[in-house]
């Protein structure tokens, strides 16, 4: 498959998002603003009633999610009275992680004659955030979404799973042992320590540095008498263990100064943003959002990149990125915008 346009940081692919997405890799951050709802421009002959709207989400809601990495953030931008009917439809495939509001302070509604309003207007937009099911290893505790739970933390957390239960096979226990002298040590015949989580892929959960030290002691103890002087077994130091942890994790990094809560005030598109878009992004909001949510250097996708607003972000903070669009006169907007580095 031939991008549109590529550059070192940057693919374009001039096409629908439903043909595809599936043929790319699974990334860690995916970001866009679907044309659903009634907009300006050519979208207003797209449906004709929410069931045909809905409909479609629900196609993109699958072919995104499954280009999702278990440890991957989705970020879904909606319309105020769409969102709750939107965020659901996602939610059947995803978990919920926060509903943020974005005010608009330009909004139209401001100006608008209050005797003419049948209903409270719109002065803010609705951005949806999501991870996969189970993947910050906590059990969502739904019937029918243990097992996608275990899958998902099971993807993401393997290597360190796989570590702790070859090093306590390598040193003779098994996990029943380990939760007996977890008994032994805490005298309680009900308190296990978790030892289930910390070796097995069920509800996994890394040991705290407290339980790391105490399983040390216990794999490297000859009968639990003598304490070898080297560690021969679980030789990793807990730090070593906690730094690769938190590279497994869900990416999110809020910074001094960043909003901390979900309603964020950001202006609206420049001018010079909008580029005959009808519904432009501004480039301050989404080069915070690729800075709190990707890591550097990682890939971004775009499945309905409009002008490349995110193409643009994700290059000026130096990380990857991949726009699908199926309108070329946005496409070759996007283009001339990153062969410009046009810095709005």
């Amino acid at each position: 498959m031939k991008p549109y346009y590529e550059d070192d940081r940057v693919q374009i692919y001039c096409g629908d998002m439903r043909d595809i997405a599936p043929e790319l890799d699974r990334v860690q951050t995916i970001l866009t603003d679907p044309p659903y709802g009634k907009v300006r421009g050519e979208f207003d002959e797209e449906w004709t009633n929410r069931r045909g709207m809905l409909a479609d989400v629900e196609q993109w809601r699958d072919v995104i999610v499954d280009r999702m990495a278990a440890n991957g953030t989705l970020w879904w931008f909606a319309w105020p009275s769409l969102a709750g009917l939107i965020e659901a439809k996602l939610a059947e495939k995803v978990n919920p992680l926060a509903h943020v509001v974005i005010e608009k302070h330009g909004a139209t509604v401001r100006r608008a004659d209050p005797t003419a309003l049948r209903a409270p207007g719109a002065a803010s937009e609705r951005l949806l955030m999501f991870e996969q099911y189970g993947a910050d290893s906590w059990a969502l505790g739904e019937t029918g979404y243990a097992h996608k739970c275990d899958e998902a933390r099971g993807m993401v957390f393997e290597p360190l799973r796989a570590y702790l239960a070859g090093e306590r096979d390598r040193a003779g226990f098994t996990t029943r042992k380990v939760a007996e002298a977890y008994q032994q040590k805490t005298g309680s015949r009900t308190v296990t320590g978790m030892a289930g989580h910390w070796f097995e892929s069920v509800q996994w959960a890394l040991p705290t540095a407290e339980n790391y030290e105490w399983l040390r002691s216990l794999f490297n103890s000859n009968g639990g008498d003598y304490l070898r002087r080297e560690y021969e077994d679980l030789r990793r130091e807990y730090e070593d263990l906690r730094r690769e942890y938190e590279d497994l994790r869900r990416y999110f990094k809020l910074q001094p100064g960043h909003p901390k809560t979900d309603i964020w005030e950001f202006p609206s598109a420049k001018p010079e943003e909008r580029l005959g878009h009808p519904t432009p992004k501004p480039l301050a909001l989404i080069r915070f959002m690729v800075e709190i949510s990707a890591r550097p250097d990682s890939v971004i996708l775009d499945p309905f990149m409009g002008s490349g607003t995110t193409l643009l972000a994700a290059k000026l903070e130096g990380r990857r990125a991949i726009g699908i669009e199926k309108n070329r006169e946005y496409c070759d907007i996007a283009v001339e915008r990153l062969r410009q580095r046009v810095l709005f």
